[in-house]
């Protein structure tokens, strides 16, 4: 195998050029035969028993490489990555450049450059959190609307029933809503199924009709609708009337599990109020420190890395959608974008993720911090406890593992700024601190599909 880099380094990539000779063909052909030999016939032998080197001349070197192509390429820039010995990251893009001989183009990229910032000297300060009685009254209010019950009433319609109408709605003669039973909330500020909807529906009674036509906003979500004039059609068939129970101990005992008395139920939404409030603010120090120490680093992303985590989130947004039995067309028309621009727009957040995985993993060497094996496999067992993962009597494959332990080492260098940003501790100086900082390597973090670091 003849190999060739480039010796240019270009955006963190590297351009292997590589020529297979005929010993190196040798198992990728016998590997392609005995694929094609099964289902080829070959006149004076059975089925699956003519040599190789009749299948050969039968159907020609090249059929019996097509074969095996889509394995043999990314096989063959292994072992050239291997013997040239590149620190890589992801997958090469890898381009057949001719069969005869077989000659390829793998554009490799490399671990990024990463230049920490010194993060030592960023610093965070988080205010003590208060919960105010206001706050407390308003969490106490929300349960009472969850557990409100909606009773028929006899009376014109206002803001805040719930109304079942049959409802028609056109739009250049065409319709877009047509329902026998369309039940809408009606609030004010409500845009189902258009804004300004429900002011039309106020003051109608039981088998009352309005007609009326409304001009929908240019920026709604919707572009099916947006700017256009839609006239509706709607007669009401039913008002109901929110009820709210009474705030009082009877109130407290049906929430949850029950509290003793009203008392009982205030201090635990207080102390809730509390904890959400605090996690807040944990959660805004990390943010700060993380968008601190981006701003201060200096890293060097191959394209082909940012391309293949594109690919990542729109395999993600796929599935999402798929579970939501929605097309990707559909979804695309909803939000008036095409799939390029989409893909565009996903290019910032890729590189963000990118450069916090490549950051955290440069902090986590400077500060030698590292995940053991036990800690490892009590975090797994936590999960499987909670049916994260799998079931407990499967096994748990070393590449979950890995994306286990990357998550776990993300989420401890992640507490060791908060806590150097805080002086609750002091960042590792010295040799460590100096190659870490100015070592070009990077190691790349496991990706999680739930959460990101």
């Amino acid at each position: 195998m003849k190999i060739t880099q480039e010796e240019e380094v270009v955006d963190r990539q590297t351009v292997l050029h590589i020529e297979l000779e005929d010993d190196d063909l040798a198992k990728y052909l016998d590997r392609g035969y005995r694929r094609v030999v099964q289902r080829t016939l070959i006149p004076g032998f059975r089925k699956g028993k003519a040599p190789r080197q009749i299948v050969e001349q039968y159907l020609g070197r090249e059929s019996l490489l097509n074969e095996v192509l889509d394995s043999m390429l990314p096989e063959v820039t292994g072992l050239a990555i291997t013997e040239k010995e590149l620190d890589v990251v992801g997958l090469p893009r890898i381009e057949l450049l001719d069969m005869d001989p077989v000659t390829m183009k793998a554009t490799v990229p490399l671990k990024p450059e990463v230049r920490l910032g010194a993060y030592g000297d960023i610093m965070v300060v988080q205010d003590e959190v208060e919960v105010t009685e206001d706050e407390v009254g308003d969490r106490l209010e929300q349960l009472q609307h969850n557990m409100a019950t909606w009773e028929p009433v006899d009376r014109p319609a206002r803001m805040g029933d719930m109304v079942t109408a049959e409802t028609v709605g056109t739009v250049e003669g065409a319709a877009f809503l047509d329902r026998e039973d369309f039940v809408l909330f009606l609030d004010e500020d409500g845009t189902v199924p258009v804004p300004g909807f429900a002011q039309h529906v106020v003051d109608l009674g039981a088998d009352e009709r309005n007609e009326f036509d409304l001009v929908v906003p240019e920026d709604f979500r919707d572009p099916a609708l947006a700017g256009k004039e839609v006239h509706f059609s709607v007669e009401v068939s039913e008002i109901k009337e929110r009820i709210l129970p009474e705030l009082d101990d009877e109130f407290a005992k049906s929430v949850g599990d029950g509290y003793e008395n009203l008392e009982a139920l205030r201090q635990e939404v207080e102390k809730d109020l509390k904890a959400e409030a605090e996690s807040n603010a944990d959660q805004q120090s990390r943010e700060t420190v993380m968008k601190t120490l981006l701003e201060e680093t200096t890293i060097e992303l191959p394209p082909l890395i940012v391309e293949h985590e594109i690919d990542h989130m729109e395999d993600q947004r796929a599935r999402i959608l798929g579970r939501l039995s929605i097309r990707q067309d559909d979804h695309l028309r909803s939000i008036g974008k095409t799939a390029e621009a989409l893909r565009d727009e996903m290019r910032e957040q890729a590189i963000e993720r990118l450069n916090r995985t490549f950051v955290l993993n440069k902090v986590s060497e400077a500060e030698g911090l590292e995940v053991s094996d036990e800690e490892l496999d009590e975090k797994i067992a936590s999960m499987m406890s909670g049916s994260e993962v799998q079931a407990a009597d499967e096994p748990v494959s070393n590449e979950l593992r890995e994306s286990i332990r990357g998550r776990l080492v993300a989420d401890k260098t992640m507490d060791r700024l908060v806590s150097i940003a805080k002086g609750e501790t002091t960042a590792r100086s010295g040799a460590a601190l100096d190659e870490a900082t100015e070592s070009p390597d990077a190691e790349e973090g496991e990706r999680s599909d739930d959460a990101e670091a």
